[in-house]
């Protein structure tokens, strides 16, 4: 009897060990899976707020489309070390909250308005790098 007990225990424990080690790979779903990396957007519109965290930042564009309409897009960008690595500060985007951008990023496979963003482009002129060269190239390109 005592040995069935002991055996049941390690099982639980086992099973606990396994859920425990695949929650983290789920919760981080790959890009190809989110976003489709052979078509490049172009999206101007007003940035209203930046999430400057880990483990990626998030820019909030407000766009109008061709009759006038404003949608709200969302943009993923890299993790906070990785875009300051490329010279790309919180200040640089929190400083433009209100104001013009372009972003250029990968579209979203299942969400219309969301997009894995590479670049910035402030009105002043300036090219920021806010994630990864994802764009695969070979599909359409879209946007303004």
């Amino acid at each position: 009897m005592r040995r069935t007990h002991g055996v049941t225990i390690l099982r639980v424990i086992a099973v606990a060990a396994l859920v425990a080690i695949a929650l983290p790979v789920s919760a981080h779903h790959g890009f190809q899976a989110e976003y489709d990396g052979s078509k490049i957007i172009y999206i101007t519109g007003t940035l209203t707020k930046v999430d400057w965290a880990n483990p990626h930042i998030y820019l909030y564009v407000d766009a109008k489309d061709d009759q006038g309409k404003s949608t709200s897009w969302m943009f993923e960008g890299s993790a906070t070390t990785l875009v300051e690595r490329n010279g790309t500060h919180r200040s640089d985007l929190v400083s433009n909250i209100g104001k013009s951008i372009t972003v250029r990023a990968t579209p979203g496979r299942n969400v219309a308005t969301r997009g894995a963003a590479e670049t910035v482009k402030l009105a002043d002129g300036r090219e920021l790098i806010v994630g990864g060269r994802r764009y695969s190239g070979g599909g359409n390109n879209i946007g303004n």
